[in-house]
């Protein structure tokens, strides 16, 4: 598969994900009607400089655009790290509690295991 297609469907789950259309994301960027269909007929990518305005606006690193890699971060993890950002003190104590009783239950599960074992 070439490149700008894999690019373009990262674009497109990206959108998909964020609830949004193809136009919004160019209108926004002020970018030609048919650039994505552009990169997809020619199978490339844009410059580095709208690479890093769409990874901008969508919220994700350039690097998971054009190879599918977040800094080793799975999507979901970037999602959960990017709603983490939109919290509250007091939502962000209430779920590191919610963490540490299954860490200790899960550490107590792991004892009990070995234990019997």
């Amino acid at each position: 598969m070439a490149n700008g297609v894999s690019f373009v469907e990262r674009i497109d789950d990206e959108l998909v994900y964020k609830g949004m259309k193809r136009a919004e994301l160019l209108r926004q960027l002020e970018l030609p009607r048919n650039s994505i269909s552009n990169w997809l007929e020619r199978g490339n990518i844009p410059a580095g400089d709208i690479c890093l305005k769409i990874a901008e606006f969508l919220d994700v690193s350039v690097e998971y655009l054009i190879t599918g890699k977040s800094g080793g971060i799975t999507k979901e993890e970037h999602w959960l790290l990017s709603q983490w950002q939109h919290l509250t003190d007091d939502q962000k104590n209430n779920i590191r509690l919610l963490l540490n009783g299954w860490e200790s239950a899960r550490n107590q599960d792991e004892k009990n295991s070995s234990s019997q074992a």
